[in-house]
């Protein structure tokens, strides 16, 4: 009966330094996965850091080169500036402007449509009596020459030498 005691004592000593030793592995492996997220979390914070320092700098450039375009739209500027490039530009009268509509073609009936057609020859007229006097012969592609046999010429060797 002795022996059964023993052996008995031995089993629980077993299970419970297992339990232990599992309780201790355990909690080293939930350490280690705390610090990985850790880690990560804060390189991933100094990024987002860089990225909004980034994006403040965009931001204060974007409002300074609106400010200089909105001054250099200023009329006494665009005069200057046209003076200094020898340009004499002025705006344009009401009957220079077309307006377009939405598919990209002109108003119908405005007035400087109506000069602007008076003033250009129809071109459907100049392109049928230009193809008109075009020959037939000139329509058609050009052939090519073929190299006949016949055509090449051969060196004739006379004792081995060519002449």
């Amino acid at each position: 009966m002795r022996r059964n005691k023993r052996i008995k004592k031995r089993s629980r000593f077993a299970t419970s330094s297992m339990g232990v030793a599992s309780l201790i592995v355990s909690a080293f492996i939930m350490m280690m996965i705390y610090f990985a997220m850790n880690s990560k979390c804060s390189s991933i914070t100094r990024e987002i850091g860089k990225k909004e320092k980034e994006l403040q700098r965009l931001e204060a450039e974007l409002t300074r080169e609106k400010t200089r375009w909105d001054e250099m739209k200023v009329p006494e500027r665009l005069k200057t500036a046209l003076t200094r490039f020898g340009l004499e530009m002025d705006v344009p009268r009401e009957d220079q402007l077309v307006r377009m509509n939405s598919s990209g073609k002109p108003v119908p009936g405005q007035l400087a449509l109506a000069r602007l057609r008076a003033s250009q020859p129809q071109q459907p007229q100049i392109l049928a009596a230009r193809t008109a006097l075009v020959s037939p012969m000139s329509r058609t592609k050009p052939r090519r020459m073929m190299a006949s046999t016949q055509s090449i010429s051969r060196r004739s060797t006379k004792n081995g030498v060519r002449k």
